[in-house]
C-alpha cells in the first residue's frame, strides 16, 4: 500500500533538509528520501550571510554559536598583493558534519517528516507525483528535488543537458594552522585557486579548484602538493594535515527550468555556482527554504504564481553570483588584470562594497518580494483537496 505525502523531498543535504523543515513547520506531511548516511562531503565549509540568515529562519541559532564568524574575504593576487573585501553582514565557517548533524536532529524532532534511507525515482502522475523505490512506492502532491547537479529527481525539469562532463575539479583537506587565520583567503593562480577557511581549534579547511586534472599528479595527495607549490603563501599558513585530501568532479549543468506544476529544484540542482565564490551552502539553504514554502503555496492556491516567484528568487540568488564566479576564475589566469582591478577598487571603494553585497546575498527587491510571499509562520497549513 502506498503512502501519500503533501510533499516529497529527494535529497537530505542542506537544501533538502531546509525544504523539509520549512514545509513541515507550515503543516505539510513530508516524505524525505536520502540513500546515503551523512557523508563528510568535500566543500569549502564557509557559509555566506544569506545562508546564516536561512539558518536563523530555520530556528537553528544555537548552531551558529559553534561556528567561526567570518567578516571578510581576502583575495591574494599572483603578485602577493592582498585585496580584502568586507562582507555586509557576518558569515560563518562550519564543518560539514556539524551542519549535517544539526539539520538531522532538527528533522528528527519534526513529527510531520518521515525519512527513508532509499534511492527513489520520480515521475509525474494524474494527482501529483509517484516515487518508486526498490520494492515500495509513494505518492506526493508536490515534489522538491534537492539531489545535486547529477541527481535524477524531477528529470523533466532538468532536460537533456543535465549530466554534462565536468567543467572543473575540486579537492578538499583539513590542516592545522601555523598561524591564526581570521578571514577566508582565496589565493589566485594560473592553474588553480586555493581557498582557505578558518575553523575552530586552529584548524583550516583547504579547498583546491582547477579547470582540469594535473597531467602528472593524478593522485589526490600529489595534486594537493602541486597546488601548495604553486601557492607558497597559502602553504606557509598550513601545518600538519588532519584529514586526507578528497577530490571530486564539479559538474556544470543548467536545468531547463527550476519549477513547474508543483515540482521544484533546490540547491545544486538549480545549476550550481563555481565553488570559488564560496556560496554553495548558502544557496542550498536559501533555495531549500524557499522551495519548501513555495510547495505550501501550491497546495493552498494552486500552481502558477508560486513557481514563477520561486524561479525569480533562484535567479536573484544565482545569476549575478555565476557571473562573478566566472569572472574571478578568468581573473585568476591573468595577473595584469588582477592589478588593474585592485587599482580600480582602491579608487572606487563603493564598487567593492557592491560586489561584496552580491557575493554575500541577502535582501533585494526580488528576494524581499519572494520572502513576503512565502510566510514563515508555523501552522500555515495547506488546504486539503
Amino acid at each position: 500500500m502506498s503512502t501519500c505525502f503533501d510533499l516529497a523531498v529527494i535529497g537530505a543535504g542542506p537544501a533538502g533538509a531546509a525544504a523539509a523543515l520549512a514545509a513541515s513547520r507550515a503543516g505539510l506531511s513530508v516524505g524525505l528520501f536520502e540513500p546515503q548516511t551523512m557523508p563528510d562531503k568535500p566543500c569549502g565549509e564557509g557559509i555566506l550571510p544569506s545562508g546564516v540568515a536561512a539558518l536563523r529562519e530555520l530556528e537553528l541559532p544555537g548552531l551558529l554559536g559553534r561556528a567561526h564568524a567570518l567578516a571578510r574575504i581576502r583575495y591574494v593576487l599572483a603578485s602577493g598583493r592582498a585585496l580584502e573585501v568586507a562582507l555586509p553582514a557576518a558569515g560563518c565557517a562550519l564543518e560539514r558534519p556539524v551542519l549535517s548533524a544539526a539539520l538531522a536532529r532538527a528533522l528528527a524532532r519534526e513529527r510531520r517528516v518521515t525519512c527513508f534511507q532509499q534511492r527513489v525515482s520520480s515521475q509525474r502522475c494524474a494527482r501529483g507525483f509517484r516515487l518508486q523505490g526498490a520494492s515500495e512506492s509513494w505518492s506526493a502532491r508536490t515534489l522538491i528535488a534537492a539531489d545535486g547537479l547529477a541527481g535524477e529527481g524531477a528529470v523533466w525539469l532538468r532536460g537533456a543537458g543535465a549530466c554534462r562532463s565536468p567543467a572543473r575539479y575540486g579537492l578538499r583537506a583539513r590542516a592545522e594552522a601555523r598561524r591564526a587565520l581570521e578571514h577566508v583567503e582565496v589565493h589566485l593562480g594560473r592553474t588553480s585557486e586555493v581557498y582557505l577557511t578558518p575553523l575552530g581549534g586552529r584548524r583550516i579547511n583547504v579547498a583546491v579548484l582547477r579547470a582540469d586534472l594535473p597531467a602528472t599528479e593524478r593522485s589526490s595527495a600529489a595534486w594537493l602538493e602541486a597546488a601548495m607549490r604553486e601557492h607558497p603563501r597559502a602553504a606557509r599558513v598550513l601545518g600538519d594535515w588532519i584529514t586526507p585530501p578528497e577530490a571530486r568532479a564539479l559538474n556544470s549543468a543548467r536545468p531547463l527550468c527550476v519549477a513547474a506544476a508543483g515540482a521544484f529544484l533546490a540547491g545544486d540542482a538549480t545549476g550550481g555556482v563555481d565553488p570559488v565564490l564560496g556560496c554553495g551552502v548558502a544557496i542550498a539553504l536559501s533555495t531549500g527554504l524557499m522551495a519548501g514554502r513555495a510547495a505550501c503555496r501550491v497546495l493552498a492556491q494552486g500552481s502558477g504564481e508560486p513557481e514563477h516567484d520561486y524561479a525569480r528568487f533562484v535567479r536573484h540568488e544565482t545569476a549575478l553570483r555565476r557571473a562573478l564566479a566566472d569572472g574571478l576564475v578568468y581573473l585568476a589566469r591573468h595577473p595584469t588584470l588582477q592589478e588593474l582591478l585592485a587599482r580600480g577598487l582602491r579608487t572606487w571603494p563603493s564598487v567593492g562594497a557592491l560586489l561584496a553585497r552580491s557575493v554575500a546575498g541577502g535582501p533585494g527587491k526580488d528576494s524581499t518580494d519572494a520572502t513576503r510571499a512565502y510566510p514563515a509562520e508555523r501552522g500555515t497549513t495547506a488546504t486539503s483537496p
